[in-house]
């Protein structure tokens, strides 16, 4: 039942992962396993087996998701933009309040609020770069030395901000030129397996990197300054929002009514999801497994 579970939460971080304005860590956050998440990668070595049994659903589940989905999200980001940003914008906001208990989970500090606006005012200055150039650019249709390394230390960076909630690992391939490469490469897979894998290679070894490298310095921020960390994040996420909004597109016709009511039904799925009752449920059936594997 966990391995399903997990395998289900690495689909969706896997999803967002891919969209741009759309946090994959923002979505682990919501899920309730960013924590484990972090701690799993940054304690690959000394708790292998542990780390691994964890990391592996993850994995395949956000696999899964990146490659079935990369075509239908290709599709609705071209087809209907505004009702698939505003899904996300509801998945964001809905997932504030879990952030604001951990970080209310000690005494509340006044310089908590100082990351909070740097990082929000980061994000809404981010919002308002031109990105139309990155996106609609030419993708690499040649593989030599230097578009490798452009790949590979380009996904490094995205990799590392794909891990911190709030930032979109995506939308920092576009910022850099590389998404159209990237989404093309993922959703012609099948068409093209050749030419994908030789340019998603140096992708994936950078995105293994950046987060074996990303994950030790978030882990170390939330062991070390929890509430000054977890208010950073809410800055992140709340700034993400008006990128997302901007790329939206809203009007107010049929299908600007259409994407508020998937807006809200996004908030709803993030906040039953955030809740400590699914969670208790989650971790319930996971002692009683447990449980059941001793006797």
């Amino acid at each position: 039942m966990s391995f399903i579970i997990n395998m289900i939460c690495g689909a969706i971080i896997g999803i967002a992962n891919i969209i741009p304005g759309v946090s994959g860590g923002t979505m682990a956050v919501m899920l309730n396993i960013y924590d484990k998440l972090i701690s799993s990668v940054t304690e690959l070595r000394k708790n292998f087996k542990k780390s691994v049994l964890f990391l592996i659903p993850i994995v395949v589940g956000a696999g899964i998701g990146i490659v079935a989905f990369s075509k239908l999200l290709e599709y609705l980001l071209d087809s209907h933009p505004m009702p698939t940003f505003f899904f996300f914008i509801g998945l964001i906001a809905g997932s504030l309040p879990l952030v604001f208990r951990k970080a209310s989970e000690t005494k509340f500090k006044p310089v908590s609020i100082i990351p909070f606006v740097i990082f929000f005012v980061i994000m809404a200055v981010l919002a308002f770069v031109n990105t139309d150039e990155a996106e609609v650019g030419n993708t690499m249709l040649e593989m030599n030395v230097f578009n490798w390394f452009y790949l590979f230390f380009g996904s490094i960076l995205a990799a590392m901000c794909m891990i911190i909630p709030g930032v979109s690992g995506s939308m920092i391939l576009m910022m850099i030129g590389l998404y159209p490469t990237v989404l093309l490469s993922i959703s012609h897979l099948t068409k093209s397996p050749i030419n994908s894998i030789v340019t998603l290679i140096p992708v994936g070894l950078g995105v293994i990197a950046g987060i074996l490298g990303g994950a030790k310095i978030i882990d170390l921020c939330i062991k070390k300054f929890p509430q000054l960390t977890f208010y950073g994040i809410m800055g992140l996420m709340a700034g993400s929002l008006i990128s997302l909004y901007r790329n939206s597109g809203f009007e107010f016709n049929i299908e600007g009514y259409i994407s508020i009511a998937v807006l809200l039904a996004g908030f709803g799925i993030s906040i039953l999801f955030g809740s400590k009752k699914l969670a208790e449920f989650i971790e319930s059936k996971k002692t009683v497994k447990s449980q059941k594997k001793k006797n």
